[in-house]
């Protein structure tokens, strides 16, 4: 005796006899598609970029590198932090000039790093005057237009970000009211 199967049934019988190799079909084309969207980005490696929360900038043969302006608000004094690296031969004077028009002057060193604020850099004592600024013109978060030059480079205007007054840069810390503990004497009843 022949059975014959309805339609319906039958198209699932040979369905489900394509399924495994289906779904091999279906898995190597998920891993190539997978696989090939790295063929299509770039390396991430390859890219310029500011690892800090300051700006780069080349000026001549001045290399700046992490600049910002430290404050507590808008109209408060702050100060310029970030290494300014002299690439040449001989000792040059770099001119900066922030928001507020006060212009400052630091010689570098030939061959040198110097620390904007004023710190030492590592084992090096070279150290140049701190930049103040008496003035920041733009609230912390925001970005004020300083101008740099060198005698060799012509005026460069960056937009340098203003940050506020905390670590890792700044020196403020948080106020808390003072706590007093309790005695561990016993009081006389």
């Amino acid at each position: 005796m022949t059975q014959r199967l309805l339609p319906g049934l039958q198209q699932g019988v040979q369905w489900a006899s394509r399924r495994p190799t289906l779904s091999v079909i279906a898995l190597a084309s998920a891993a190539t598609a997978l696989s090939s969207c790295m063929y299509l980005s770039p390396d991430q490696t390859t890219k310029s970029y500011n690892p800090t929360a300051g700006i780069s900038a080349i000026i001549g043969s001045v290399q700046l590198q992490n600049v910002l302006i430290i404050s507590s608000a808008k109209g408060a004094p702050g100060q310029m932090h970030g290494m300014a690296t002299n690439n040449s031969d001989s000792s040059l004077v770099l001119t900066v000039t922030t928001g507020d028009e006060t212009t400052r002057k630091v010689t570098i060193p030939a061959s040198t790093a110097v620390r904007l604020d004023g710190q030492a850099n590592g084992n090096d004592p070279t150290t140049v005057a701190p930049l103040d600024v008496p003035q920041v013109t733009q609230a912390p978060g925001s970005q004020v237009q300083v101008i740099f030059s060198t005698p060799n480079s012509g005026l460069s205007q960056v937009e340098v970000p203003v940050l506020l007054n905390q670590g890792p840069y700044g020196s403020a810390s948080p106020q808390h009211p003072t706590y007093d503990a309790p005695s561990t004497e016993e009081s006389p009843t």
